[in-house]
């Protein structure tokens, strides 16, 4: 009912002002009285049309109509308009408000009055009716703002896009903090765990592992702070993401853990033809899985990368099969996250057992990966 007087104001105002014009255009012209009356009513709607199509008004009616009407919109309040579709269908909404408070003015005024002159006893359910005229107003009006005030077919796909986008993202960010950080505390346990067992009959190793656990301990910190940064949406420097030109350091990272582990680099010279997206995920699938065999494997290990016509082979091999249960059953973690990066950028892997031991195995596309 607030809502449906709200727009009788905007009509009386409307109204006021289209007739003040008018009657200046008719002093000035000498018009006659039907023609004055036709421009006010044109001066009137170009108005409502005009204050329609301002930008700001989208949002200050969905606001009002949210509050007052208790309009629930998809993805929040409405914005202000940015393109002509949207300032067209505010334009629609403001006619339907104007127009809904004029017909509460109408009917509190002329009928009342039209009722006294048939009977007085008319007078009485007439001016009752404005409440139920008022409520079947409003409840009209409830069922029209989100069609022309909520979000378009456009801004929908938009906001869908945009929320996938961060979705993913955020998946992502925690696929990073999983390998790295897991990987770290991978290396911080098993050499905890051996120091822990020589402490006493071989001082040196405890020296080494302790080292090791600080430069573990400090990588995880530093690629912790990156993702977290993200996560942040900070606009300092960051550090940038490890590839497969960090992959060295990983594999001296994983040996200086304990872990007998070779590396066979055959990619050959020409590092700068490997599309960044496809460095950046090798190195965690390797990180990923060195850190499987350093939980659940022995060595001796061997990492292998070889270069083949248009694709880049990882492949991870060691001489203790981890068990299948432990590496894949955990959502989003082992085996299955691994799979899910490699396939998210046209790749495939296999992992299982062998004669001797467990390999994994992944092949990525090199020449349209973007």
């Amino acid at each position: 009912m607030a809502f449906v007087m709200l727009g009788a104001a905007l009509a009386l105002a409307f109204t006021m002002l289209a007739a003040l014009l008018a009657a200046a255009v008719g002093q000035a012209t000498a018009l006659a009285q039907p023609l004055v009356v036709t421009i006010g009513v044109l001066i009137g709607s170009l108005l409502v049309l005009a204050v329609g199509a301002l930008p700001a008004v989208r949002r200050i009616e969905g606001t009002a109509s949210e509050s007052m009407l208790a309009v629930s919109f998809f993805g929040g309040l409405p914005q202000a308009s940015t393109q002509w579709h949207d300032r067209w269908r505010s334009v629609g909404w403001l006619w339907a408000h104007v127009l809904a408070g004029a017909a509460l003015v109408l009917w509190t005024g002329p009928v009342p009055f039209l009722a006294f002159q048939q009977s007085p006893w008319l007078v009485l359910p007439s001016v009752l009716a404005v409440p139920a005229l008022g409520a079947l107003l409003a409840a009209g009006l409830r069922r029209l703002a989100p069609l022309l005030l909520g979000p378009s077919l456009r801004e929908r796909v938009d906001r869908l896009e945009r929320e996938a986008t961060e979705l993913g993202e955020r998946h992502r960010i925690a696929r990073e903090i999983h390998d790295s950080v897991g990987h770290a505390l991978s290396l911080v346990t098993v050499q905890a765990a051996a120091a822990a067992r020589v402490q006493h009959s071989d001082p040196g190793f405890v020296a080494e592992a302790l080292a090791a656990i600080e430069s573990a301990a400090r990588q995880a910190a530093g690629e912790l702070d990156h993702v977290l940064g993200l996560l942040r949406v900070e606009e300092t420097t960051r550090r940038p993401t490890p590839d497969l030109a960090d992959l060295v350091d990983l594999v001296a990272a994983a040996r200086r853990a304990g872990l007998d582990v070779t590396m066979e680099d055959r990619s050959g010279d020409a590092d700068d033809a490997v599309p960044p997206v496809v460095s950046r995920e090798l190195y965690r699938v390797a990180q990923e899985a060195l850190s499987n065999v350093l939980r659940h494997g022995s060595g001796p290990c061997r990492v292998r990368l070889d270069r083949t016509g248009g694709a880049l082979t990882l492949e991870v091999t060691n001489t203790s099969a981890p068990p299948p249960r432990r590496m894949g059953d955990r959502r989003g973690h082992g085996l299955r996250g691994i799979r899910e990066r490699v396939t998210a950028i046209g790749g495939h892997a296999t992992a299982g057992p062998t004669d001797d031991g467990w390999r994994l195995r992944v092949v990525l596309p090199i020449r349209t990966a973007r």
